[in-house]
C-alpha cells in the first residue's frame, strides 16, 4: 500500500521499533517512556503520547523515532507548525535513515507544503532508489506541483518494482493524460486491479477516453461498471447522461443531468441539459408532432434563455401550432441575441410571416 496516513506512521514505527533494535543503545527508562506513547497512540490519546515522548528523548536525546512520534502527534492533534522541529530532529540524529527523510515528506505533502514535501522525498528517493513507497509519493508531489513528468517517470519506476499497485497504475495514467499522452494513459488505467479503490475513476477516465474516440458502446460499459462500484460519482453519472443522448434516450439522460445539476450547477451542465432537449425536439419535428416539439425547445430555452437559436427553434414551432403570441415572445428574445447573419434572416422571415397572418385576418 503506497499511500501512507498518520496512522500508519505510528504503526511503522512500533515495528521498526523490534526490527531494527532501535533500543539496542537506549536507556530502559527511554524504551519504557517510548512504548508508552506507542500505547496512548494506538488509544488515541496523542496529548498524553506527546508526553511520554518527550520523556523518552530526556533519556536518550538520539533516539529519532521518538522525535518522529513526536511530530506525528501534534500534526495529528492540528498543529502542524509545531511538529516542524521534531520531524527536523528525528533527521538530524539518525540522517542515514530515509525513512525519517520520506514520512516527513509525506506529513508536509499532507499539509500543503508541497515545494517542501518533493525536497525531502527526492532526499528520501536519492538514499533509497528502490523503494517504491518512496516513489510514488515523489510522483504525488510533483503531480501537485504540475511537473507530469516527473511524475510519470516515478510512478513508472514505482510500477517497475511492484508491478500489482494500482494507485501506481491510476496515477500514471494521469499524469500520461496531463501529457496528452492518451493511449499511454490508457493503457496505465487498464492494469487498475477491480477490488482496487481507485477501480471506480480508473474505469470512469477508460470510459471518458472511449467516449472521445467516438467508441459509444465501449465508454457505457465502463462508466456502468464505474458506477457499480461508486453510484454516487457525479463525473461518471454526468457522462452516463451524455452517452444516453447518443443512444437516442434523451429523456433518461435529461432526467439523469437534471438530478446531477441539482448537486453541481453549472453552465456546462446547463448547455448540456438544453442540447438534449434540442435534440429531442427534433426528433418531435421529424414526426410532424409540433406541440411535444414546442415543449422540448421551451424546456431548453429555460436552460439557455439567451440562446438565439434556441429561441428561433421556439418561434418557428410555435407558428406550426399557430401559437402567436409565443412567436412573438420568442423572436424578441432572440433579436436582442442573433449573432449570425443565417439567424436574423431567419427571424425576419418569421416577422414577415406573423405579419401576413395578421393581416389575413384583417
Amino acid at each position: 500500500m503506497m499511500k501512507t496516513t498518520i496512522l500508519l506512521i505510528f504503526i511503522t514505527t512500533v515495528l521498526q521499533a523490534v526490527q531494527t533494535n532501535i533500543f539496542q543503545q537506549s536507556p530502559i527508562q527511554a524504551q519504557t517512556y517510548f512504548r508508552e506513547g506507542i500505547k496512548q497512540v494506538k488509544r488515541q490519546n496523542y496529548r498524553s503520547a506527546i508526553r511520554s515522548f518527550r520523556s523518552a528523548v530526556q533519556h536518550d536525546p538520539n533516539l529519532g523515532e521518538a522525535y518522529l512520534n513526536l511530530g506525528a502527534c501534534y500534526e495529528r492533534i492540528g498543529q502542524f507548525e509545531n511538529s516542524i522541529p521534531y520531524f527536523e530532529k528525528a533527521i538530524s540524529v539518525d540522517n542515514n535513515n530515509p525513512r525519517l527523510v520520506y514520512l516527513f515528506g509525506v506529513a508536509l505533502g499532507r499539509n500543503n507544503k508541497r515545494k517542501e514535501a518533493v525536497k525531502y522525498l527526492e532526499r528520501a528517493v536519492y538514499m533509497d532508489p528502490r523503494n517504491p513507497d518512496y516513489l510514488y509519493n515523489l510522483g504525488v508531489g510533483y503531480s501537485s506541483l504540475t511537473q507530469y513528468a516527473f511524475a510519470a517517470t516515478c510512478y513508472e519506476q514505482a510500477a517497475g518494482i511492484v508491478s500489482n499497485n494500482s494507485a501506481v497504475w491510476y496515477n500514471l495514467g494521469l499524469s500520461k493524460l496531463y501529457l496528452a499522452k492518451t493511449n499511454e494513459a490508457v493503457s496505465a488505467w487498464e492494469k487498475v486491479e477491480i477490488d482496487s479503490p481507485v477501480a471506480s475513476p480508473a474505469l470512469y477516465y477508460l470510459g471518458l477516453m472511449a467516449y472521445n474516440r467516438h467508441d459509444y458502446k465501449i465508454a457505457m460499459s465502463k462508466i456502468k461498471m464505474s458506477l457499480a462500484l461508486k453510484p454516487n460519482s457525479i463525473d461518471a453519472q454526468y457522462l452516463k447522461a451524455i452517452l444516453l443522448g447518443e443512444e437516442g434516450k434523451y429523456n433518461q439522460g435529461i432526467n439523469l443531468l437534471e438530478k446531477v445539476y441539482l448537486i453541481k450547477q453549472g453552465n456546462e451542465i446547463e448547455k448540456k441539459i438544453a442540447l438534449l432537449y434540442l435534440k429531442w425536439a427534433k426528433t418531435a419535428v421529424e414526426q410532424k408532432e409540433y406541440k411535444i416539439a414546442l415543449h422540448r425547445y421551451r424546456q431548453a430555452g429555460t436552460y439557455m434563455p439567451e440562446n438565439p437559436e434556441i429561441q428561433i427553434n421556439i418561434a418557428e414551432t410555435a407558428f406550426k401550432t399557430r401559437q402567436y403570441d409565443i412567436v412573438i415572445q420568442a423572436l424578441g428574445r432572440a433579436q436582442h441575441t442573433t449573432v449570425t447573419e443565417n439567424q436574423e434572416v431567419a427571424v425576419d422571415e418569421l416577422r414577415e410571416k406573423l405579419a401576413r397572418v395578421k393581416k389575413n385576418k384583417k
